[in-house]
């Protein structure tokens, strides 16, 4: 099955001859594949199964549960009220870049939005001083078979900006999150990743800033939200608000910067 919004009924489908107790595990061996391409020839991240796409968040008496990537989490009083501070705060600071709209556009010849993430990802990269890295993977003797994207779109101030379009499920946002998480590991980790990099980025622009001031790096999510909304905390998923919250602290230990920056229609 091909689709360019993965929703509920689609993952349910595949499951809804099986007997009630026997369907979660049976959608645990449904594989899902992200492409960014309309020739599903450029995978997007690992193979998932079923079970990574469905989310619940539940609550029961002063306990508050939640399932996500295949499995139940308990959250406490304390966690969720520090949660929602330091998401509050990441929204409302002052952002570095603009991203443009993403309308929706004309159907393709497989009647799929023809405005899919590459063509954004050109949109975001026009202005002076952006550059497109979407596709541009770095392969090393580490980093074999489809390499290392290190981001979307390089910005003028040493921003690495991830694009994610997350219209009704949180796995895409999990893979976006991960995504920035890696990339500044690997560059402020693998000298071979970074000559690489940076070698890309010259070849683009001599005189980038990056290139004299690798310390200060800034992790840019760009993301678009059903109908383009407004990011807020009861915005996101529950899960996909721990994710964010994750990769936020490991990335500023890395010393790098995040910005969530939203995109409308």
């Amino acid at each position: 099955m091909e689709t360019s919004d993965l929703e509920l009924h689609h993952l349910l489908q595949f499951v809804q001859d099986k007997p009630e107790g026997e369907r979660l595990k049976a959608l645990g061996d449904v594989r899902v594949t992200m492409f960014s391409d309309d020739d599903y020839q450029t995978p997007v991240g690992v193979t998932t199964n079923g079970k990574e796409w469905l989310i619940a968040d539940i609550t029961m008496g002063t306990d508050r549960l939640f399932y996500g990537n295949g499995k139940w989490f308990e959250v406490g009083a304390g966690f969720l009220e520090t949660l929602e501070e330091e998401l509050t705060a990441l929204f409302s600071q002052p952002q570095t870049i603009t991203l443009p709209p993403w309308p929706k556009g004309p159907p393709n010849s497989k009647g799929h939005d023809s405005h899919d993430e590459d063509w954004f990802n050109h949109q975001a990269a026009k202005p002076d001083g952006y550059l497109l890295f979407d596709k541009k993977d770095i392969v090393t003797e580490k980093f074999k078979g489809g390499g290392l994207e290190i981001c979307d779109v390089l910005g003028p101030e040493n921003q690495l900006i991830c694009i994610k379009k997350a219209p009704a499920s949180t796995a895409p946002l999990n893979h976006l999150f991960a995504q920035g998480v890696v990339a500044v590991e690997t560059l402020r980790s693998d000298l071979d990743v970074r000559t690489k990099f940076l070698e890309q980025v010259a070849a683009h622009t001599p005189d980038h800033r990056m290139l004299h001031d690798f310390g200060t790096l800034r992790v840019v999510f760009g993301i678009l939200l059903k109908d383009g909304q407004d990011i807020r905390v009861d915005s996101l998923f529950a899960f996909a608000q721990v994710s964010l919250l994750q990769a936020v602290r490991r990335l500023r230990a890395m010393n790098a910067e995040v910005e969530v920056v939203a995109i409308h229609r």
